[in-house]
């Protein structure tokens, strides 16, 4: 068995090194420091405030559903090693077959993830202020989620082991597993998935040869998050698409990206669905900010669309 590498404290980017620090269970007070008045900013330290909630170790995300199986095989303690060179492997095939072609595309995505999804549903700051504001949520709250998993799990870029994956402008100075992008955008498009509206345009499809406008024949999303197949939804599939581009650069494993769609199914599931020992009917993470959020821009987009068939 190969000794296990992991991300250390010296590793990682300046700017974001508090991260190594323990959880601060009282991040909502810091989080002051920023435009308090900002919903996103609120929603976040809602959903900071309440790290019992979403912070889990590998057997409980294993019992929740927050994670699969194979999205842990690459640890030391399941005899990884075998498994990491079957993902580096796949990764070498990217970069000589993709990465060319999606570099410019995927440099974009990089720091623009938000507005990404934004342009690719037409959203505009006129029409719909809220919609935009729901997707200023999903960053928030993302990035604390997603940067509590990265510290924890401290698994190190694939070009660590493999030095001739490092992209051009260098590997991100943080830990790989999960995915930022892949999480990121998994939990946005969720998001605006619960805005019927935009289910009906961009949700999940039975028949991926129907044009559908309108709920008939649409499955809720949640409906299709497990395992590791293709996701009928033009929505999800972008969260694939900018996850997939990740794994074409360089910068993070396959199973960086089938966690991080887990984990953010599982947390939109405690934000919209899960309940707790509040009692029945209660959210297992009460962020009323988010839910005013998505009151207001659920109602930026119609639903009276007839259903259109070829």
């Amino acid at each position: 068995q190969q000794p296990a590498l992991v991300w250390t404290t010296d590793d990682w980017d300046p700017a974001l090194r508090f991260w190594t620090l323990p959880y601060d269970p009282h991040l909502d007070e810091w989080l002051k420091a920023t435009d308090p008045t900002l919903p996103s900013i609120l929603a976040a330290r809602e959903f900071g405030g309440q790290p019992q909630q979403w912070q889990f170790k590998r057997p409980q995300l294993e019992g929740l559903g927050w994670g699969e199986a194979d999205d842990f095989k690459w640890q030391a303690d399941r005899d990884g090693w075998a498994e990491v060179r079957v993902e580096l492997e796949q990764l070498k095939m990217l970069m000589q077959d993709d990465r060319y072609r999606y570099l410019e595309e995927s440099e974009e995505q990089a720091d623009g993830l938000g507005d990404y999804m934004i342009a690719f549903i037409g959203a505009s700051s006129g029409r719909h202020p809220w919609t935009i504001e729901l997707v200023s949520c999903g960053l928030a709250i993302g990035n604390i989620a997603y940067m509590f998993y990265k510290a924890y799990f401290k698994r190190v870029r694939p070009s660590v082991l493999c030095p001739g994956l490092v992209p051009p402008f260098g590997p991100p100075a943080h830990p790989s597993f999960p995915s930022g992008h892949s999480f990121l955008g998994h939990l946005i498009a969720l998001l605006l998935l619960e805005i019927p509206g935009i289910s009906q345009r961009y949700g999940v499809f039975d028949d991926p040869n129907q044009v559908i406008y309108g709920g008939i024949g649409r499955r809720p999303a949640w409906a299709d998050l497990n395992g590791r197949a293709p996701i009928r939804s033009p929505l999800l599939w972008l969260s694939q698409r900018l996850a997939k581009n990740r794994e074409r650069i360089g910068v993070h494993y396959p199973s960086d990206s089938t966690f991080s769609r887990h984990l953010a199914a599982g947390i939109w599931d405690a934000l919209f669905r899960g309940e707790n020992s509040r009692g029945p009917g209660e959210r297992s993470i009460f962020c009323p900010t988010l839910e005013t959020v998505l009151e207001r821009a659920t109602a930026e987009w119609p639903t009276d669309w007839e259903l259109v068939t070829p």
